[in-house]
């Protein structure tokens, strides 16, 4: 079976997708067809659109794509299948804030405290009926649930190289010429090859796995 190199651009770097941490990058919500049609053994990679969204909210301008994270697939898991083998993935609760909304009792502004959760991306539970709740993230909404569930698998990444947004880096022709449009399927060529080594020797990885 022939494999591919999967590239694609990103808006959106908060490490939710991917979620590079717990030693395993996957990739479990956005990007459902990717997701479905890729196989064990492909490799993802993702590109900064012109502008991309951070972790901390702020917005990074790019004039050309860089590169943020490259990926090898290990496996393909169900939902069903993530949400029981990576518990670790799950959205955790790492703080708290308070909103003052515009409703008053008795007199005084009320106030609300939200919780504030990391970046988990397990955050699709099981049913006994075959349904999937979403359970509290910081990440998706309702809204996001039937578009995250139509990519089917979360992908298992146990050799990865993540660079994120704020280190995102330029690849230079000689490297890699090829134009990353919005998802691109390319056959593993010398090509591709040729950027999986110069990534597995480049010391600017922020978060490097290696099997």
């Amino acid at each position: 079976m022939e494999n591919y190199l999967y590239c694609y651009k990103m808006t959106w770097d908060t490490e939710s997708a991917p979620n590079p941490h717990h030693g395993v990058l996957t990739l479990a919500i956005c990007k459902p067809a990717i997701r479905r049609g890729a196989q064990v053994g492909d490799w993802i990679s993702g590109w900064t659109a012109k502008m991309v969204h951070g972790k901390d909210n702020e917005l990074h301008a790019f004039d050309n794509p860089r590169l943020i994270y490259l990926a090898k697939i290990k496996a393909k898991l169900t939902f069903a299948e993530y949400w029981e083998k990576y518990p670790q993935k799950r959205p955790q609760i790492i703080g708290y804030n308070e909103v003052t909304t515009s409703k008053k009792t008795c007199g005084k502004e009320k106030i609300i405290t939200n919780a504030i959760y990391d970046s988990g991306d397990n955050i699709y539970k099981p049913e006994a009926d075959g349904s999937y709740t979403q359970v509290e993230n910081n990440n998706h909404t309702e809204i996001e649930k039937e578009h995250d569930l139509s990519g089917k698998y979360v992908l298992i990444c146990e050799e990865f190289y993540y660079y994120g947004v704020n280190n995102a880096q330029k690849i230079e022709r000689n490297i890699f010429d090829v134009t990353v449009p919005r998802c691109k399927k390319i056959p593993l060529d010398d090509q591709c090859h040729m950027l999986i080594n110069y990534i597995k020797n480049d010391s600017h990885v922020q978060i490097k796995r290696e099997v």
